[in-house]
């Protein structure tokens, strides 16, 4: 990857203008592009919405449902990663490994979380390492309802109409819904 910058006429302007050694030039080179790569992917990705923004309510198709735009860019994305399966129950499927908080992706609900309206993701990995990645990326513990003997759940109210939650049909488990509710359709 160096080599490329090696041979670059910025590089050979920077090693004449400062008294860099050509190694040290290259590994500098090599350094400022990859930070400035880091850089413009975050620059241009910072006002999109993620799998993951959606399922933690950082982002809400509601407050943007309505811009085409920004609806239609996201359906592309959708369609580009994901495959439709209307027949199994109407969700998506990674066409390439994924991850979501740092665990696997197996399916993508975008119009639904559980009974409720809303957006989310089933993982790979079981209930309680789903709940663990979603409190650490929200700072926060969940409320879990212990009382409940159909399902485990846990969830964290973020605003008006914003619900993040995890939950799962038991302990043993292999995966676990990560999702943002809106309201409950009635």
């Amino acid at each position: 990857m160096f080599a490329v910058f090696c041979n670059n006429q910025i590089l050979t302007s920077l090693l004449r203008e400062t008294a860099l050694r050509p190694a040290t030039a290259c590994r500098f080179a090599g350094v400022l592009f990859a930070q400035l790569f880091l850089a413009a992917a975050v620059a241009r990705a910072a006002g999109e919405p993620s799998l993951e923004s959606l399922a933690t309510c950082k982002d809400s198709w509601l407050d943007w449902k309505d811009d085409q735009a920004r609806s239609a860019k996201f359906a592309a994305d959708l369609r580009a990663h994901y495959t439709y399966q209307q027949d199994r129950g109407g969700f998506l499927v990674p066409k390439a490994p994924g991850s979501v908080l740092g665990l696997p992706v197996a399916r993508v609900y975008p119009e639904s979380a559980g009974m409720a309206v809303g957006f989310s993701v089933q993982v790979n990995g079981g209930f309680e390492a789903a709940r663990k990645a979603v409190e650490k990326a929200l700072g926060k513990p969940l409320k879990c309802d212990d009382k409940s003997d159909e399902m485990l759940t846990c969830e964290l109210e973020r605003g008006t109409k914003k619900t993040v939650f995890v939950m799962a049909e038991d302990k043993t488990a292999k995966s676990a819904l990560i999702g943002c509710y809106y309201f409950y359709e009635k």
